[in-house]
């Protein structure tokens, strides 16, 4: 496959992948409720004691964000640390960030198929329902 359609498949899976968490992921209220900094990083450690391979946890910090399409975002830096940004700091948002911190860099089919069961086990997600999700996208959980 080409470089360019590498990248258009790339940002194709982004997209994809924002879209589902704003128009699907958003009706779980406790998933997007804004969380304490002091209850993220309990709940980050929970993760990462089931998850994190022995790895050491990134750090997990409030900070403004990156701006990215005009409005700042949360974003993993390596695997080190979890900046999130002021109206990020809810639980799907560091479920998703955490999965950057496990190994899937980019939005793909890997992610997904380690995204979506934390969002079961953590975030209380239907796993139908994101079987469901995945499969529009060609992905099996």
């Amino acid at each position: 496959m080409s470089a360019k359609r590498v990248r258009a498949r790339r940002a194709s899976d982004t997209r994809w992948l924002y879209r589902v968490e704003d128009e699907m992921f958003r009706y779980n209220g406790p998933a997007n409720a804004e969380r304490s900094m002091a209850f993220l990083r309990a709940l980050a450690r929970r993760v990462w004691r089931a998850c994190g391979n022995g790895r050491a946890l990134p750090s997990i910090n409030a900070g403004a964000g990156l701006r990215w399409q005009g409005r700042l975002t949360s974003y993993c830096a390596g695997f080190t640390e979890i900046v999130l940004a002021r109206h990020h700091r809810n639980i799907v948002v560091l479920l998703h960030e955490l999965t950057h911190a496990l190994g899937p860099c980019l939005h793909g089919p890997k992610f997904i198929r380690v995204y979506f069961p934390l969002l079961q086990r953590f975030a209380g997600y239907n796993r139908w329902f994101l079987e469901g999700v995945a499969a529009t996208r060609g992905v099996r959980l």
